[in-house]
């Protein structure tokens, strides 16, 4: 059996220690310690890090309930593959669920997501 994708089009946090090995090393050369560098994090808007918050637990679930049936894929919203997504799928808000490039949902009822992945799954959809 195939895994059935699921692309999640959202913002992404991104802060200096997402960064490569390489990266950080250069950064630790630099001088630039650890806290200096996760200080950039703390510098978006409290409901990004809630909603972060919130898919990350959704993520979880999914490959909780789904395990070897579904792929994941995070697409950052402001990416150029996240804005190509977004125009594609005619989303207009994030996160963003497209399965197997074919079904989207947009929002955060997690039943409403199992369904549409539980119809391609089961090719109902």
């Amino acid at each position: 059996m195939v895994p059935v994708l699921v692309e999640i089009v959202a913002p992404v946090l991104w802060s200096m220690d997402m960064s490569c090995r390489g990266c950080g090393i250069a950064f630790d050369v630099a001088g630039l310690k650890e806290k200096d560098r996760s200080a950039c994090l703390d510098s978006y808007p409290e409901e990004w890090k809630i909603a972060t918050a919130h898919l990350s637990e959704c993520i979880r679930e999914i490959s909780r309930l789904y395990r070897h049936r579904v792929k994941i894929r995070l697409i950052d919203a402001q990416s150029p593959l996240g804005l190509w997504k977004q125009i594609r799928h005619k989303v207009r808000k994030c996160p963003a669920f497209i399965i197997d490039r074919k079904e989207t949902y947009v929002g955060w009822d997690s039943r409403e997501l199992e369904t549409v992945i539980d119809q391609r799954i089961h090719g109902t959809a």
